[in-house]
């Protein structure tokens, strides 16, 4: 590839939109008190707050629960399902990415029992030790000395290469086995211990590592180790148990689409695949429980498991937004806010969002879930941190302006999507050059072993009728995607991606693509060049070389 070819950019982003729709607030509950802490958090003043931020970010509804001290309270406001099904604590959601923090728990649970002496060398432990035939990376190095540490850091090498994530392979649920064994298709982005690179593949990896040892479903595992001897009940990991609980109601996904202003529902994603990376289906009740044990340092997790729960591994970013140098572990980020230690996490996707923030030294932490992608991060945030200042006493005029920042990154992210030709091809010719061959002549199906098949064909434009375009789509993965190609200048192109079941513009992308041609002039492959951008820091993805099948 030359050195001139331009990067790919997959935006992340959301909007701001008008919601007039009015909130219901469930009753709250306290779910255990076994001493005082500051109060009852949930207030009129705040449940004004509340349906207000909702109505702001577009969310149809959120259930929240604060742990303070040995007090913890739970809430619903707005609806878990539109047109009247309020939200409650009771009401099941995705806890998307926050699952990680369950992994990497039960897996420290495993090192530190000493019952397996294929975890002889803890953190240490080189995966392909555990699982030889199926971790395989493309660097003969990287593949014998990756370990449990690296992947549960997100310091492997590995970008997020989230594309390659498939829930059908060959017609069947794909499996954690599946996602490790295409790890070997994929190219590594950095040297491993070099960089911080989120990667759910690596959490889908390690799931593969936890149930190898024990012979048992992950899910099954995270029942009896964790969820079980803390009482939640509530808490599931396939999607088909979560619509049966007996507990609580699964909420409904949405996305809010400015040209109806109206809600549109997002059909509920499996999740087999993901496993321990973002599996889980929870209430904000039980998640209480969990970070009340975290607090605490209490049981069912030894002291060992709850140290290496909060040891720092690799830095993640630099001061910004009132907070300190953020760090990751065991899938928790750790900073300093206003002098306290911090740990959270974040969840999310293409209809639901999570939010979990814990702070050891005051006792008191956070859980929030709700219905939307992304808008529900920002409403979430603005909730929590709202009343982790009214705990620290922080007065109103001196409070993180948390809308702000969001509005920020909505800003930044919408101009560079409103600006993508100009990106990626700054220097393009006034006059487009033609391209080698004629459109016709690049249609079919281009595969790459990592990222799968390309169908594309040629189609009219439907933004503009006097224009012919590829278009193609990808149904089989986990975040399946309709394609888009327009000509440029030779065989230039540039790609843009939808994700048709929420097109916000959070679910939108664009890429750089170039045809490549043999000696007779026919169409040999496609290459695209990725480049992720996403809220959680930055993760580059390597050129990728769609060879033509026909």
């Amino acid at each position: 590839m030359s050195a001139s070819f331009p990067r790919l950019r997959v935006v992340v982003l959301v909007a701001a939109l008008a919601f007039l729709s009015p909130f219901a607030a469930a009753d709250q509950k306290p779910l255990a008190q076994y001493g005082k802490g500051s109060g009852n958090p949930f207030a009129d003043d705040f449940a004004r707050f509340a349906n207000e931020t909702l109505h702001r970010w577009h969310v149809p509804g959120l259930s929240i629960a604060v742990i303070d001290g040995q007090d913890i309270y739970a809430k619903g406001y707005g609806f878990a399902s539109l047109p009247a099904t309020p939200a409650r604590p009771e009401t099941l959601w995705y806890a998307a990415s926050t699952t990680k923090a369950f992994t990497g728990a039960v897996l420290s649970h495993l090192i530190h029992a000493d019952e397996h002496e294929a975890l002889a060398r803890g953190w240490d432990t080189p995966i392909a030790s555990i699982i030889r035939d199926d971790f395989v990376l493309q660097d003969e190095w990287a593949t014998a000395h990756v370990t449990l540490e690296d992947a549960v850091s997100h310091r492997t090498g590995m970008p997020r290469h989230d594309i390659t994530s498939r829930h059908l392979v060959d017609g069947r649920a794909a499996r954690p086995r599946d996602i490790v064994r295409n790890l070997r298709n994929l190219p590594l982005t950095a040297e491993p211990r070099v960089r911080f690179q989120y990667c759910n593949l690596m959490y889908v990896a390690l799931s593969h590592v936890v149930e190898t040892l024990t012979g048992r479903w992950l899910g099954r595992v995270l029942r009896d180790t964790i969820w079980a001897p803390l009482g939640m009940n509530a808490t599931y990991f396939d999607l088909d148990d979560a619509l049966a609980a007996p507990t609580g109601r699964l909420a409904q996904g949405y996305w809010w689409s400015d040209a109806d202003a109206a809600f549109r529902e997002v059909p509920r994603m499996p999740v087999t695949e993901a496993s321990g990376a973002g599996a889980v289906f929870s209430t904000v009740l039980d998640y209480a429980r969990w970070v009340r044990s975290l607090l605490r340092e209490a049981g069912p997790l030894s002291p060992a498991v709850h140290r290496d729960i909060k040891t720092p591994r690799i830095v993640v970013a630099m001061p910004s937004n009132g907070r300190d140098v953020e760090t990751y572990g065991l899938g928790w980020e750790r900073s300093a806010y206003r002098g306290q230690p911090m740990y959270t996490h974040s969840g999310g996707n293409h209809g639901f969002g999570a939010e979990v923030y814990w702070f050891p030294d005051i006792g008191y932490g956070v859980v929030a879930f709700a219905n939307t992608a992304m808008t529900s991060n920002a409403a979430e945030e603005a909730l929590i941190f709202a009343l982790v200042d009214a705990k620290l006493g922080i007065a109103p005029e001196d409070r993180v302006d948390v809308d702000k920042k969001w509005r920020d990154i909505m800003a930044g992210a919408q101009h560079m999507l409103d600006n993508a030709l100009d990106d990626i091809y700054p220097d393009r010719p006034e006059t487009p050059a033609p391209a080698t061959v004629a459109m016709e002549a690049l249609a079919g199906t281009y595969h790459d072993p990592g990222y799968g098949n390309m169908t594309l064909q040629v189609d009219v434009d439907p933004d503009d009728a006097a224009e012919k375009i590829l278009v193609g789509s990808r149904p089989d993965d986990t975040w399946p995607m309709e394609m888009k190609m327009h000509h440029i200048s030779a065989d230039y192109w540039i790609l843009f991606m939808v994700m048709p079941q929420n097109p916000t513009v959070f679910f939108k992308a664009f890429a750089a693509a170039q045809f490549k041609f043999d000696v007779a002039g026919r169409a040999k492959a496609l290459e695209v060049q990725f480049r992720l951008t996403r809220s959680q820091g930055v993760g580059t993805e390597a050129p990728v070389v769609f060879r033509r099948l026909n």
